[in-house]
């Protein structure tokens, strides 16, 4: 019989590392076949003893630019429906995506722990926001902006597009025109650091 893997060594791609009885196999890093548990990339063994799963980590994980459940985004809002809108992902944990194919919908049930009555009481086209990835259909993910650092983070005034300051908690002012305006704010909106590398 075959020895299975040990937590932290190292596996190549189409490695033996256990049977079904003794771990639960990861989707994404092990694959299946008779039973038995192989790698599908190159990494460190990584071994629940908790849940008695096992999956294969790779330096490239930290520096990935695919989208997973729980990641942190800076996208533009491209348009705005009757009960969602539309953003375009420009930046996924801090790293910048020149022509992002990824798109993504925020519901107006995750816009705020308060009730939205109107979409754009929250949210205007070309909007700068933070969203949490919640949810992916394809190549599709369902955002949240629930959260006192999630939500607009740059706005710009909608009848003479000046940067808007804020003057309340979900309150913006256009100091050109006096436009006042709502949105779902982020708690750092106007003073926004983000380090951002490729």
């Amino acid at each position: 019989m075959k020895e299975s893997a040990k937590n932290n060594e190292i596996a190549l791609t189409g490695q033996y590392l256990g049977v079904v009885e003794e771990y639960l196999p990861d989707k994404r890093s092990t694959y299946v076949r008779d039973g038995q548990i192989f790698a599908t990339k190159a990494g460190i063994v990584s071994i629940n003893e908790e849940r008695r799963a096992i999956e294969i980590k790779s330096h490239q994980d930290k520096d990935r630019k695919t989208v997973k459940i729980n990641d942190i985004l800076i996208g533009t809002i491209q348009f705005l429906r009757l009960y969602s809108v539309g953003i375009n992902f420009a930046t996924i944990n801090n790293k910048i995506h020149f022509n992002s194919s990824y798109f993504g919908n925020i519901h107006v049930s995750h816009i705020s722990h308060k009730f939205i009555e109107k979409i754009a009481d929250a949210f205007q086209i070309t909007d700068i926001i933070r969203a949490k990835v919640i949810k992916q259909e394809q190549n599709e993910f369902s955002l949240s902006t629930v959260g006192k650092d999630l939500g607009v983070i740059h706005a710009d005034c909608s009848i003479c597009g000046s940067p808007l300051e804020k003057i309340g908690q979900n309150k913006l002012k256009c100091s050109r025109c006096g436009s006042v305006e709502a949105r779902k704010l982020a708690s750092d909106y106007g003073n926004v650091s983000e380090s951002l590398r490729y």
